[in-house]
């Protein structure tokens, strides 16, 4: 089982999210982090608990638990039915990569 983080869509939240992780020694090379960035988070986090996800609220955003990569499109499609505007994209994007 592993997480993969819900953010809301500010740049903020996305610093404060990524500067909390542990990033490898060499992560000015190739880094990319990816997760859910949406436009109605408290939302999202209401929809993601009563479809039965397991949460894990961060400062800067919240890791949902999932067993395999292949629940990945099933929170996405979750999002769209209940018209929460969702991308799945590099949330590291906030890091000084040189």
């Amino acid at each position: 089982m592993f997480k993969i983080a819900l953010l809301p869509s500010d740049t903020i939240s996305r610093a404060t999210y990524i500067s909390n992780k542990e990033l490898p020694n060499n992560y000015m090379a190739d880094f990319t982090v990816m997760g859910f960035v949406v436009d109605r988070y408290s939302e999202a986090l209401d929809l993601l608990s009563s479809a039965g996800f397991r949460l894990d609220q961060q400062e800067g955003g919240t890791g949902i638990f999932i067993d395999t990569p292949c629940r990945l499109p099933e929170i996405g499609a979750l999002m769209a039915v209940n018209n929460i505007s969702c991308e799945f994209s590099d949330i590291a994007d906030t890091l000084y990569q040189a």
